[in-house]
């Protein structure tokens, strides 16, 4: 005669939504104290119980942490005597009785998840996510999969990834775009990154975010969320409400769309152009191209409002990234095939660059030719000055610039006139800078190096290049030469600020 067991576990209404949903991919968290590490827990037990063989991992950054926030909690939930398994010490994993295991995983460096190449994961669950780097939450995922198993009762929904997390953390940024950009919360989305590349029909994985907030946890001490109040402010309203928008330890905490955000525009030719690159080939590569204002105002139109651009501001009208699609990997192009895209881009603009900032990477010698003389012998356009790598004083350059110079209004008042802005078209820009957070180590380097830095760091560069204000008299002069200026006069430059 079958016995009844009773298990430990009632879910709460979202944690319920979480072991009910069909998505094959969720992120479930936001606020601290949402019940979101037993939640991820229970999720993996209840399918390792339904479904005889299954293969379940459980990832938290430290071991320090799984084992206070797992291993000793399984323990207590789910002990041996219940007979349903046995925790075994030597593997960290449960066995359970019907040939399930749920192992229990830690990754404190990049290279850890490595070990991981050939498992074959049926439900993987990272709590707290956020922690992790987006290197590791990408490549765990890559073993999501089911082999030749086959789930007794959850087929359509095996193989599962669940992620917890709270804001903040190397993969703010990363969660972000996937989860809260693409969709209103509690609402099934196909994460199209994800789409198989042989089966055109394919959609991508099916996908939700599902907030968790303290006051979905009927559990919490009262005063929890009154502990945060000795925290920054940042940090503290990220912690309490699960506030995505609240970038914890933001590098750049002055930069704005409301301030530094143009509506895309033609540069007037007469300005100082110049472009600068970050190399990259397994990791991204970032080319941005740069006008300086001689000073104008910059007309209202589609949705953006009129700007005064000083003279010496530094525009950042276009950019081209060079990713496989997926968060700080790669495009893998060759340098001449690079440099053959950035010399058409420009043409097809009608773009004159007068001069050029490259990655000092660029110069490396590995037995040929180096990046920065395939880009001369493609095109001898493409002369290239070695960009200046001082983090400390690059970061302090780029905040210097946002902050911009005091500018006195006929009414008295004093305006702050940022020396920086980035046209709404620099899509990767706004998607990968605004939400870069310092360097744990040294902030005073700015952003982590760890973080998709990429286009921050093309910036950086442009900005300690020192660029030079041209006028419509200094261009006139370079294109025609002051004799001739002296023999038939100046004439009134043809463009204007479009």
């Amino acid at each position: 005669m079958a016995r009844e067991i009773i298990l430990d576990y009632e879910p709460q209404p979202r944690q319920e939504l979480l072991h009910l949903t069909k998505a094959r991919q969720i992120l479930y968290g936001g606020a601290a104290g949402g019940g979101k590490s037993k939640a991820l827990r229970w999720d993996a037990i209840t399918f390792c119980l339904q479904n005889p063989g299954c293969q379940a991992y459980l990832f938290r950054r430290t071991l320090n942490e799984l084992q206070k926030n797992h291993i000793v909690k399984l323990k207590q939930e789910f002990p041996d005597h219940l007979g349903l398994g046995r925790y075994s010490e030597t593997h960290r994993a449960e066995q359970f009785s019907n040939g399930s295991v749920l192992y229990f995983c830690f990754c404190e460096k990049e290279k850890d998840v490595e070990i991981y190449q050939g498992a074959e994961m049926h439900w993987a669950g990272i709590d707290e996510a956020g922690q992790m780097t987006p290197y590791m939450i990408g490549y765990i995922k890559t073993r999501n999969r089911l082999g030749d198993w086959k789930p007794q009762k959850d087929a359509g929904i095996l193989p599962r990834f669940v992620l917890t997390s709270n804001p903040g953390g190397p993969s703010h940024s990363y969660l972000k775009s996937i989860f809260i950009e693409k969709s209103p919360p509690e609402k099934l989305f196909y994460d199209e990154t994800m789409k198989h590349p042989n089966k055109p029909e394919d959609k991508g994985w099916l996908s939700i975010f599902i907030p968790a907030r303290m006051s979905d946890n009927k559990f919490i001490d009262e005063d929890y969320a009154a502990s945060f109040g000795a925290l920054p402010p940042e940090l503290a309203k990220a912690l309490r409400e699960g506030d995505w928008d609240a970038v914890v330890g933001q590098a750049l905490h002055t930069l704005s769309r409301t301030r530094h955000c143009l509506r895309p525009f033609v540069p007037p030719k007469h300005w100082t152009r110049f472009m600068s690159i970050d190399w990259g080939s397994t990791a991204p590569f970032s080319v941005g191209w740069y006008a300086v204002s001689d000073g104008a105002r910059l007309e209202g139109r589609e949705g953006f409002p009129e700007r005064w651009l000083p003279a010496g501001a530094v525009i950042r009208y276009n950019e081209w990234y060079g990713w496989n699609g997926q968060p700080n990997q790669g495009a893998r192009l060759p340098a001449q095939t690079v440099a053959r895209g950035i010399v058409s881009r420009e043409e097809e603009r009608a773009d004159r660059m007068d001069y050029r900032i490259g990655d000092t990477e660029m110069w490396a010698q590995r037995g040929g030719p180096s990046t920065a003389e395939y880009f001369i012998q493609t095109d001898p356009r493409l002369v290239l000055r070695q960009a200046q790598k001082d983090r400390a004083r690059n970061y302090a350059e780029f905040l210097s610039r946002l902050a911009g110079n005091p500018r006195h209004m006929e009414d008295g008042r004093i305006e702050e006139d940022p020396m920086f802005f980035v046209t709404g078209n620099c899509l990767h820009f706004w998607r990968t800078v605004p939400s870069l957070t310092l360097d744990d180590t040294d902030p005073e380097k700015g952003p982590d190096k760890s973080l998709e830095a990429h286009v921050y760091d093309e910036v950086a560069y442009g900005l300690r290049s020192r660029p030079f204000v041209m006028t419509k008299d200094d261009r006139w002069i370079q294109e025609h030469g002051e004799a001739e200026e002296e023999a038939i006069g100046k004439v009134d430059d043809p463009y204007a600020t479009a």
